[in-house]
């Protein structure tokens, strides 16, 4: 956690994971999968899985967003942020909580007017990506350095001998 900011909510739920986890025995996926469902019996935790571009997709946001915004530089050092859809591409942005508003204009400079730029925002295609597989080396590490901590019913799913591709 970077200093000085405050603890965010989630954080106290992906404890219940993690204190499960430490007396669990994982061999896969599917038990880490298993482990997030029973961390919270009030059901706060959930597994969102990737299953051959089922589940959810990685999407290439700074493919769009770099064109048109600037980074907030020093964006660390802040606390708390405000947008409105009232100004598109303003930020106010707070030190500390109930402090002063800084604001920041983070929409790079343009000839066409906020209008144009968000209408040309909603019309570009955002680019779904893929996860390439792991890399041959990748593949050899898992099967000669993980494998022998793995129990034998479960070698095969998370360490298989390494294929070229």
């Amino acid at each position: 956690m970077v200093p000085g900011h405050t603890k965010f909510k989630c954080d106290g739920s992906f404890g219940l994971i993690k204190k499960l986890y430490r007396k669990t025995t994982v061999d896969c996926v599917d038990h880490i999968v298993e482990v997030v469902k029973r961390s919270s019996t009030a059901g706060l935790n959930k597994a969102q899985c990737y299953d051959n571009g089922k589940g959810f997709q990685y999407l290439d946001l700074n493919s769009v967003l770099g064109i048109f915004f600037k980074k907030l530089n020093g964006m660390q050092k802040y606390q708390h942020f405000l947008f409105e859809a009232a100004n598109p591409g303003i930020v106010k942005a707070q030190l500390v909580a109930n402090g002063a508003y800084t604001e920041f204009n983070l929409l790079k400079p343009r000839k066409a007017s906020v209008a144009e730029i968000i209408k040309e925002i909603k019309s570009f295609s955002i680019v779904i990506l893929t996860p390439s597989p792991l890399d041959y080396k990748g593949q050899e590490y898992l099967y000669h350095n993980i494998r022998p901590f793995v129990r034998d019913e479960f070698k095969g799913i998370t360490c298989p001998k390494p294929t070229y591709y």
